[in-house]
């Protein structure tokens, strides 16, 4: 097993929080394919890879028009969660972002996670002494403001479920950071959101720190700690 790296270029309108993790998502799916896994063969096995935490810090966030290096590996694979670290840099060396995902296993009927292994989904892990903390449960809190949101067509996936990266850009929108630089962010996805589904959604800020809640029918659906510059 190899490290995984794709080049991109910073557009000139510059990079958004959700444009990051959706470069992350990208380079995960085209490594996936690369080494078998890869999203035909996980709808041939009636499976789905889905993410159920996100971590990363920003060590300086790229400008327009900088060329960039996503890289990404697979690690250790423990009790069905399977973990990707990511380093986005300059052609120079220069570290800008790291990063770790928690991918995991999904039926696409049941909707549920199962065991990698009984479907022979067996991926190497590479230990590179660089690997990114993995991403533990974000803070909660109270929220102080609320808002309902309703997910559309538009923001679903092949999943046919809301992508991870729409979250990012519903939160900014409520917050209204978009275009800010992002320093940090942890997220956990607890259930998946489908068309029709309406969100309610909560958030505060204290001491730079935002924290974002949604629950569907009652039930948690996602939670973010993001902090900006």
């Amino acid at each position: 097993m190899e490290i995984f790296c794709e080049r991109t270029t910073v557009p000139p309108e510059g990079l958004c929080t959700g444009d990051l993790f959706r470069l992350m998502q990208k380079v995960s799916g085209d490594h996936c394919r690369e080494i078998g896994y890869g999203e035909p063969v996980m709808e041939e096995k009636g499976l789905m890879w889905v993410i159920t935490r996100h971590g990363v810090n920003v060590l300086r966030w790229p400008e327009p028009g900088e060329a960039l290096l996503a890289r990404t590996w697979p690690g250790t694979t423990r009790h069905g969660m399977c973990p990707r670290y990511y380093r986005i840099e300059s052609e120079s060396g220069e570290l800008f972002i790291t990063g770790c995902a928690i991918w995991s296993v999904v039926g696409r009927e049941s909707r549920k996670m199962v065991v990698p292994e009984a479907y022979g989904i067996a991926i190497e892990a590479l230990v590179t002494g660089s690997e990114s903390r993995r991403p533990g449960a974000p803070l909660r809190r109270e929220g102080r403001s609320q808002a309902e949101y309703t997910v559309s067509e538009e923001v679903l996936d092949e999943n046919r479920h809301m992508n991870n990266t729409r979250y990012y850009d519903l939160a900014e929108e409520l917050l209204g950071t978009r275009g800010k630089p992002l320093r940090e962010a942890l997220v956990e996805y607890s259930a998946e959101a489908r068309e029709g589904d309406t969100l309610l959604l909560e958030w505060s800020e204290e001491d730079g720190l935002f924290v974002i809640s949604g629950s569907n029918r009652g039930s948690p659906a996602f939670r973010m700690n993001l902090r900006y510059a």
